[in-house]
């Protein structure tokens, strides 16, 4: 273990600067960090939380107001509602870059803004996961992205990732099929397709996946034997199963790719780290319904189901609010509580049931007034 992440002895917090230890923690998620058992991730938890809390004087005012100033567990750390990063840049020291919200959920509201303080440690939270449920298998794979590339959208954090993926060893060649104002490029992915002598990985978003598959109504494509597909957004919850598995059937006909070959991947603007529901045409998918995928995130993200009124803790298979502890998020903020509703396992996977509404927010609105109650402290 690196001297910068070497845990603290009993009663003394280490002090190592926030900078250094976001360089460690590349070289860790590089490895796997396949040691974080519950004791190790608790420590390094509390001592990115004090770095933060003495970096971040809102973040130090919110959680003192709780009086959760000196935890000595990460789940006793009061997590930051995801509308807060609408309210105020939280991030520690200089960002390398701003990714913003799409700005889908209501229309006028502003957009959440994530301040990475490092893109060093998005790519190596990133890398790991999206190899082993995208790439596993492959010696050459072709990309298309049906998302804008990231000089075009460099507030994007899936463009950003789409372009991490881009680089990979594997990949011989990339064509970004999206343009912000007029959608996808049908023509693009038709010509990819038949060009391609290896298997072609589709990346998608929901929406951009049924476009495609809409225009591809009337003329079908076959893309290569072993091509993917990884989508993500929507498509969430029991109520859209159906809609879900009609996609995947759609995408079966009109792709060529069968259901074992569509990954989903679960991530959102305010969390570097990504979830997958297995790996494409392998671990957590062969000859699993829908109904019975479940996503789980990289040794170094927690992942619990909180009451959606008090917040408290869930037991597993109970549906909650999902909150995650994100490592990667160390430049920013960890503890995050999303408006996501669904239930954990046992094994810490997690299966989404939907999003919160009305009275099913509750949690959230408290924890976001009392966070922006410190931002007007500080102002």
């Amino acid at each position: 273990m690196t001297e910068a992440l070497r845990p603290a002895p009993p009663g003394r917090r280490a002090d190592a600067p926030l900078s250094r230890m976001l360089g460690e923690l590349v070289h860790r998620f590089d490895a796997g960090a396949d040691d974080l058992d519950a004791t190790a991730f608790n420590q390094l938890a509390l001592r990115i939380h004090d770095a933060q809390r003495r970096s971040n004087p809102v973040l130090r005012r919110y959680w003192e107001d709780a009086g959760a100033d000196d935890p000595d567990r990460w789940e006793a750390i009061p997590p930051v509602p995801t509308a807060a990063f609408r309210d105020a840049p939280i991030v520690a020291g200089k960002a390398e870059a701003v990714f913003r919200t799409s700005g889908t959920t209501s229309a006028g509201a502003r957009r959440g803004e994530h301040h990475v303080a490092s893109l060093a440690l998005y790519r190596a939270a990133a890398r790991g996961p999206y190899r082993r449920a995208l790439l596993s298998g492959l010696e050459r794979v072709r990309v298309a992205a049906l998302l804008p590339h990231p000089r075009a959208a460099p507030d994007s954090s899936l463009s950003a990732m789409a372009g991490f993926v881009a680089d990979e060893p594997e990949v011989v060649g990339t064509a970004w099929a999206f343009d912000p104002n007029r959608g996808v490029d049908v023509e693009t992915v038709r010509r990819t397709a038949a060009s391609a002598r290896e298997p072609v990985l589709l990346l998608a978003t929901a929406f951009a996946l049924v476009q495609l598959l809409e225009a591809l109504a009337e003329r079908a494509i076959r893309l290569p034997p072993h091509s993917r597909v990884m989508e993500t957004g929507g498509f969430k919850g029991r109520t859209a199963e159906v809609d879900r598995a009609t996609l995947y059937g759609l995408v079966a006909r009109r792709l060529g790719v069968p259901e074992s070959r569509v990954v989903n991947e679960y991530g959102m603007t305010e969390l570097l780290s990504q979830a997958y529901d297995g790996a494409a045409g392998g671990e957590g998918i062969d000859g699993k319904p829908l109904s019975q995928r479940v996503h789980r995130f990289p040794p170094w993200v927690r992942t619990r189901a909180l009451d959606p009124a008090t917040l408290a803790p869930l037991s597993p298979g109970e549906p909650g609010l999902l909150a995650h502890f994100d490592l990667a998020n160390a430049g920013s903020v960890c503890h995050v509580l999303t408006e996501d509703v669904g239930e954990t396992l046992p094994d810490g996977s997690f299966r989404l049931r939907g999003r919160a509404r009305g009275a099913e927010t509750r949690g959230c609105s408290l924890t976001a007034e009392s966070f922006l109650e410190a931002v007007r402290a500080r102002a």
